[in-house]
């Protein structure tokens, strides 16, 4: 065979083959090297569980269980109004319980479901959900849907446990889907 410019032999013909396989694979690589890692299932089951928590302690008013469930820098979002520290945060809670026992309602059920969850790097992710809030009063039998819309939070790993950095309900719209809309708390 000839070494001509026209002819290659196996060698080269096998070392030029391999050097654009490795060349293809580098933007691959680099691109599966920006992307955030997996959640294990312990921490998706672990992100799942700390929403369980927030609806029960909610449910059954107790703010202690409540505010454990935040970061010391924890922000909450709710409704568009920022709640930026541990007291803040405690005020909404109390304010909610209140607008429950105004509204003469025994019972206000909530719940979290249909979970998307976005690994953000080592210990981090956002959570979209989807927030049902059921009420009723026993005294008439009276039970409804009290309202719609859905939860974005920033969940990160803390002492071996998930809690909420991040937190933000709001109502139901069917146009976006949440996670192409800006972050509830970009704007603070």
């Amino acid at each position: 065979m000839s070494d001509g410019p026209l002819t290659m032999n196996r060698r080269a013909l096998a070392a030029a083959g391999l050097g654009l396989t490795l060349a293809a694979s580098q933007p691959a690589l680099a691109a599966r090297q920006a992307r955030p890692a997996r959640l294990t299932a312990e921490d998706r089951i672990a992100i799942e569980d700390l929403f369980a928590n927030y609806v029960w302690a909610y449910d059954c008013t107790d703010a202690d269980e409540f505010i454990s469930l935040f970061t010391a820098d924890a922000l909450v979002v709710g409704r568009g109004k920022l709640y930026n520290d541990r007291a803040a945060i405690l005020g909404w809670f109390k304010y909610l319980i209140d607008m429950r026992e105004a509204e003469g309602d025994d019972i206000w059920m909530h719940e979290a479901g249909q979970f998307r969850i976005e690994p953000q790097g080592p210990g981090r992710a956002i959570v979209y959900a989807y927030a049902t809030h059921f009420n009723g009063k026993t005294t008439t039998t009276a039970r409804g849907v009290r309202s719609l819309g859905y939860f974005v939070c920033e969940c990160v790993k803390e002492r071996g446990g998930w809690k909420f950095r991040r937190f933000s309900i709001t109502t139901w719209d069917r146009k976006v889907l949440p996670w192409k809309k800006p972050l509830p708390w970009a704007a603070s």
